[in-house]
């Protein structure tokens, strides 16, 4: 089985792409379409800018601090930037603080050992609603025409050159999160209490440990680049690891801060048809195989049942 799940692996390998496709223009809804049926990224260089996004040309840090005046805004805050991480063996959410849009910039513009960014999480629809309408509230318009509605999640995400993102899923973590001092400045990981468990996976894409996890061998992660006004599409079931650098608003190189801003947009993965399936049937294999079946959490569900 072993032999067969890796053979799997390189026959989508020798059968795709090993890289990003990158497009000059807007997709039409069929070029659109292929990429969505294949399941395959693609990034739209200068889409946004080509669609005409309000937010390209207004978000100046004057401009953003007026438009949230002194609301107090929930912040992530974490010591490395690591938010969402697998922290000595315990999945760690980061803490969440108060503070203004101006008092967040300014702690970027120190970039002081702790690292803060703006708490995602839908917060178009809430915190930043009055920011929607530059922002493209319903979504890229060539996607809103093929998935025939608005995204199901829409934010707005504020950070600083060490935020990052840990890869999603799999392994089974106790849970906790980060509590912050203020007075301090220290931080601490709380358990969660009763304990809860939640999958994740504990790979570091820039340094895998390959004798814990030998089969990330087999990976080929696909490496891109997205400068203001890019658009990519990441498909469903795509792992997908992030760093980003900061740079200068629309104002230009030297005023305001320096930060990295980015507006996402989700749709929820379709459970028809065979993908989410065969991601599952693929996901129990591999439990089956190390022995693991009691971390899928549908197994304790499943009854034989009687043919009809």
């Amino acid at each position: 089985m072993e032999k067969a799940l890796r053979r799997f692996v390189r026959d989508y390998q020798s059968l795709n792409s090993s890289t990003v496709t990158e497009l000059e223009e807007v997709p039409s809804l069929p070029e659109f379409a292929r990429y969505v049926g294949a399941n395959r990224p693609c990034v739209i260089r200068g889409g946004a800018r080509d669609q005409q996004l309000p937010a390209l040309d207004r978000w100046t840090d004057d401009y953003l601090v007026e438009k949230l005046a002194e609301k107090a805004l929930r912040i992530s805050v974490t010591p490395s930037g690591n938010a969402d991480a697998i922290v000595n063996g315990v999945f760690v959410e980061p803490a969440e603080v108060q503070m203004s849009l101006r008092e967040l910039f300014d702690q970027l513009e120190v970039e002081q050992d702790e690292q803060e960014s703006a708490t995602p999480n839908g917060n178009m629809a809430d915190e930043y609603a009055c920011l929607a309408a530059d922002a493209g509230r319903d979504g890229p318009a060539f996607a809103r025409n093929f998935f025939g509605e608005a995204p199901d999640v829409a934010n707005i995400w504020i950070g600083g050159r060490r935020s990052r993102t840990s890869l999603h899923k799999e392994q089974v973590f106790p849970h906790g999160r980060y509590t912050f001092d203020e007075a301090s400045s220290t931080f601490a990981v709380e358990r969660t209490s009763p304990e809860v468990t939640l999958p994740w996976i504990p790979i570091d894409p820039l340094a895998p440990n390959l004798g814990k996890f030998p089969r990330y061998a087999l990976a080929r992660p696909m490496r891109l680049t997205l400068h203001a006004g890019d658009q990519l599409y990441l498909p469903a079931m795509w792992y997908h690891f992030v760093e980003q650098d900061v740079g200068w608003g629309p104002e230009g190189p030297g005023k305001g801060v320096q930060a990295a801003i980015a507006i996402n947009h989700w749709y929820d993965v379709r459970m028809d048809g065979h993908l989410w399936s065969m991601c599952m049937l693929q996901r129990r294999f591999l439990l089956a195989l190390d022995g693991r079946e009691d971390e899928d959490p549908d197994s304790s569900s499943e009854e034989e049942e009687d043919d009809v």
